[in-house]
């Protein structure tokens, strides 16, 4: 894992908190609030890659609405300001506690760090500004360049070629298992962060190392 130039992380999850709206409407979405969470995250997953197959790219903040309108349905929570206000609320994101200082350790020692994110360009940027993280990134890429989403190799592809690297010197970290398979199987080293003891994806694309949190990654890299 020395041998890697250049980190690249999925933003959503590993470097954003993305339960921050729903914790804070938690009383509007009642005892389902983190179950509500969940099925919006699986079906953004499922909505993108089914439109991607369909070849009817769309903007990825409206499959978030219609993921979090079909997650909130199957609830029964019909609010449409709340889910409106959480929607908007992920432009203004905070990082995890550990982001910060393991971002500044790679590039104390000289690596590339970027973001690589099924995220509108709008709000990865606006969210990654409020996290105070712009500074520590040398890039922020996002699948709406190329109309196409993860985990498409064309996406890793489209990275290598921003970094001009080759593969087997890009790490790419990720909170998503089914994106750590996706760039394993084009050829990135890769570190999944399974923060909450989640079961692996069986395929036979697996993460070259697990972690629990940010923080162990220079210690296993540098």
């Amino acid at each position: 894992m020395k041998k890697n130039k250049a980190f690249i992380f999925n933003a959503y999850g590993a470097i954003l908190d993305t339960y921050q709206p729903f914790e804070v409407y938690k009383d509007q979405l009642g005892e389902h609030a983190l179950v509500i969470y969940k099925l919006w995250r699986s079906k953004r997953l499922q909505y993108s890659s089914q439109l991607s197959l369909m070849n009817r790219y769309t903007n990825y903040d409206l499959i978030s609405k219609y993921a979090l309108e079909f997650a909130c349905d199957v609830y029964g929570m019909k609010d449409v300001t709340v889910k409106k206000n959480i929607l908007e609320a992920h432009a203004k994101l905070d990082c995890y506690s550990d982001v910060k200082d393991s971002l500044k350790t790679l590039k104390d020692a000289g690596k590339t760090t970027a973001i690589l994110s099924n995220g509108s360009p709008q709000k990865l940027s606006s969210a990654l500004k409020n996290a105070g993280l712009t500074n520590l990134l040398d890039g922020i890429y996002s699948t709406d360049q190329i109309k196409t989403y993860k985990p498409s190799p064309a996406v890793y592809e489209f990275v290598e070629e921003q970094l001009a690297l080759p593969r087997n010197k890009i790490c790419f970290i990720s909170s998503n298992s089914w994106d750590i398979a996706g760039a394993a199987s084009y050829g990135f080293n890769s570190v999944w962060i399974n923060r909450y003891n989640r079961t692996p994806e069986h395929l036979p694309y697996q993460a070259d190392k697990v972690i629990s949190e940010l923080s162990e990654l220079p210690t296993i890299v540098l």
